[in-house]
């Protein structure tokens, strides 16, 4: 269902569906608090202050098939952080986080049990205009959590609303609004005409690419360890911003919120990943060092 719906609401979109922009916003807000009702109601999702999800995710990479668990900490109005553990080979486990922490980006990486001479490569992290890019994907990021999770216009990045008309498909109609930010925030909300929760959310985005190079054993004669590229290695194509859809459902009650427990995304029109939410907490007493710089 869901691709097909991708698919049609894509056409109507195209074939006018933006003539209820006339309506402005107060026909978006009428949408979105709609859509909160259909969540649990203004007093239940105000209550919200931070979220602890946790489940498995299975991810379909140019040459190979990963899976493993992921934890998403949120915590409102500025602090995020994903955590992803995988097992690449054998009992070796690679734990990676990701997030922000209002100006300060998080970033870690470690190996656990990995054999004797063994080297996860990674990209260092990066500076200048680079670091100043990465925070606001990171800030980016943390809204579209806020969206999928809560409908939620977080204080650190405040959200505008505009209705842009319907979609439909053979399953059903589906109304649409676009939220827009600083930063060029731009993403586009699906909202299922029945239930009128959250059906998927629509943006443009650089396609995750995960580059893991390993070394293991001494150097062999040149310098280079086995399982280094030769110098002469071509250098990865530069990153392409493609559209990214991240589809919604499983709904499950969780202290009176209704919240997403199944994930999957598209990236360029082709699956690309999947996750299943296992629990959800609702206001967790979060550890001193959960959004620390490692």
């Amino acid at each position: 269902m869901q691709r097909l719906i991708a698919y049609v609401l894509s056409m109507a979109m195209a074939a006018g569906g933006y003539a209820a922009h006339a309506a402005g916003d107060t026909k978006a807000e009428q949408l979105m608090a709609q859509a909160r009702a259909a969540l649990g109601g203004e007093k239940n999702l105000n209550k919200v202050q931070g979220l602890t999800a946790t489940g498995t995710y299975q991810r379909t990479m140019p040459d190979r098939q990963l899976s493993g668990e992921v934890t998403i900490d949120l915590q409102l109005p500025d602090k995020m952080l994903r955590t992803e553990s995988m097992r690449p080979m054998g009992d070796m486990t690679v734990v990676t986080e990701q997030g922000v922490n209002g100006d300060t980006l998080l970033r870690h990486q470690r190996t656990l049990n990995g054999p004797p001479g063994m080297m996860i490569r990674t990209a260092p992290a990066p500076t200048g205009d680079a670091a100043a890019q990465a925070i606001r994907n990171a800030h980016a990021e943390l809204a579209r959590t806020a969206l999928v999770f809560l409908l939620a216009s977080p204080a650190s990045l405040p959200l505008e609303f505009t209705s842009v008309g319907e979609a439909e498909s053979d399953e059903g109609k589906a109304d649409v609004v676009d939220a827009k930010g600083a930063g060029n925030f731009a993403a586009r909300i699906f909202l299922d005409q029945k239930t009128h929760r959250p059906l998927m959310l629509m943006y443009r985005g650089v396609a995750p690419r995960v580059m893991i190079q390993t070394q293991q054993g001494p150097p062999a004669e040149g310098g280079r360890g086995r399982g280094e590229p030769p110098h002469d290695a071509p250098t990865a194509a530069a990153p392409q911003v493609v559209d990214i859809t991240l589809y919604l459902d499983d709904y499950k009650s969780v202290d009176g919120v209704m919240l997403p427990h199944h994930m999957s995304r598209s990236i360029d029109g082709k699956p690309a990943e999947e996750t299943t939410v296992k629990t959800i907490k609702i206001n967790p007493a979060f550890k001193p060092d959960t959004f620390s710089a490692r």
